[in-house]
């Protein structure tokens, strides 16, 4: 799935809906967080992994959440 996503993506603008932090990071180009229907963050995938803005983002996608 994740290669023909890759290969649509050239052409098409495709969402996917995740709870798979490392799926959504390896084919993404934007990442959205959001938490009980609110948008926490978006911004580039590899802004949002390695310098997130919201303390939220970060404790989710390090495994601190909840």
């Amino acid at each position: 799935v994740e290669e023909l996503v890759h290969e649509l993506k050239r052409d098409y603008t495709i969402a996917i809906v995740t709870h798979n932090m490392q799926q959504a990071a390896r084919v993404s180009d934007y990442t959205a967080y959001m938490y009980l229907g609110e948008l926490i963050e978006f911004g580039a995938t590899e802004e949002l992994f390695f310098k997130p803005k919201r303390k939220e983002t970060e404790d989710y996608i390090t495994g601190r959440f909840g």
